[in-house]
């Protein structure tokens, strides 16, 4: 699968572009704060329908603007994919494909798309948030009900808190109220905790072996779901003993105010030869790690649909060391897929030689030229 065209309208610093894309690898050059992370943005989210950056559709709009439109055509399997997307102060979102309105949950996961930028380090070095964030959507865009049971649950959950913040502090009228949710929760959230863990296990499989090419075979990467729902390991035993921590934990979840378990509080740790990455890898073997997951990642799509993955990099190759520049640069130019790559390097686009050949834009103040 490739993107072939790509219009944006009122896109972050775009005011109008209308560009075609080579199937291989595409290089935006230019300065700092041009738009060339924004237009990578402008990919992702007419494949994804959500931006890698943000949460809020209205930081993507065009200063003074009250629209953004994108429209582009994905090619697979012979086919043509025409899409558009176009949002709407206050909060309207219309995905169109072949002249077909979708829903978000319907088009998240129909283009295999990944995106790779300095940020990505911090899944190793920040907090549970980031890397939640991470499961979450990839695993919306890999199992279509993934997306639909998370949603479930943050519904639940939402209901849930808003039941124990108005019954603060009176644990009897509470209890009652909170049993339907209790459920509910259990339920969604033992299903998003199952999918997970199979996820991390494909993943490991993956980034394990990218990671051992890395380090010459000398270190060993592992990933480890870190629940906050005790139930042995055994996913049969899973829905019960949510059910069964959340009634125990009554009494201190209506002191607080909120729910104190569950997937929206769970993490997992990569380690390296048993030894958490986070605490006590050094930088190399951290920015190691998160190649890896990346490039296992593109893997796990390609495995999940049979089509190649397009594969977004965000001036990253001036992150790594030679050797890591260098295992890259190798699984770019073996793979079929389609491939984006930012960077403020002229000079460095001109000096790749690519097999198949790539196409070079150069960016400056939100307009395109080929370069």
């Amino acid at each position: 699968m490739y993107l072939a065209t790509l219009k944006l309208v009122n896109f972050r610093n775009y005011l109008q572009e209308e560009l075609s894309f080579h199937r291989g690898i595409n290089i935006f050059t230019g300065l700092n704060a041009q738009g060339k992370t924004n237009l990578l943005e402008a990919i992702y989210y007419l494949a994804v329908s959500r931006s890698f950056r943000t949460n809020r559709e209205a930081d993507l709009l065009r200063f003074g603007s009250e629209y953004f439109s994108l429209k582009g055509t994905f090619q697979k399997k012979g086919e043509s994919s025409r899409v558009g997307i176009e949002y709407r102060l206050p909060r309207r979102l219309q995905v169109r494909c072949n002249g077909k309105a979708l829903k978000r949950a319907e088009y998240i996961y129909r283009q295999p798309i990944v995106v790779f930028s300095p940020d990505d380090l911090l899944l190793v070095k920040e907090g549970p948030a980031i890397r939640r964030r991470f499961l979450d959507m990839e695993g919306s865009r890999l199992k279509p009900l993934y997306y639909r049971r998370l949603r479930d649950y943050h519904r639940a959950l939402q209901q849930r808190n808003r039941i124990l913040k108005e019954k603060r502090g009176s644990s009897a009228a509470a209890r009652s109220l909170l049993e339907p949710w209790d459920l509910a929760l259990a339920r969604w959230g033992s299903v998003i905790i199952r999918e997970r863990t199979k996820m991390l296990a494909a993943l490991e499989s993956r980034a394990g072996f990218h990671f051992a090419t890395l380090t010459a075979g000398k270190e060993m990467l592992t990933l480890r779901y870190l629940p906050t729902i005790k139930f042995d390991g055994d996913p049969d035993l899973l829905e019960g003993a949510f059910l069964e921590q959340l009634r125990k934990g009554y009494t201190a979840e209506i002191r607080r105010g909120s729910t104190m378990f569950g997937p929206h509080l769970d993490d997992f740790a990569m380690l390296i030869d048993g030894r958490d990455a986070r605490k006590y890898g050094s930088q190399g073997q951290q920015r190691s790690v998160v190649l890896a997951l990346k490039i296992g990642e593109v893997d796990l799509f390609k495995k999940a649909g049979g089509e190649e993955t397009i594969l977004l990099l965000d001036d990253v190759l001036s992150e790594f060391d030679e050797k890591r520049s260098a295992h890259l640069l190798q699984f770019l130019r073996s793979r079929a897929g389609q491939s984006f790559i930012t960077t403020a390097s002229p000079s460095w686009a001109a000096e790749q030689r690519w097999s198949g050949g790539a196409q070079v834009y150069n960016i400056s103040r939100g307009k395109v030229k080929i370069d």
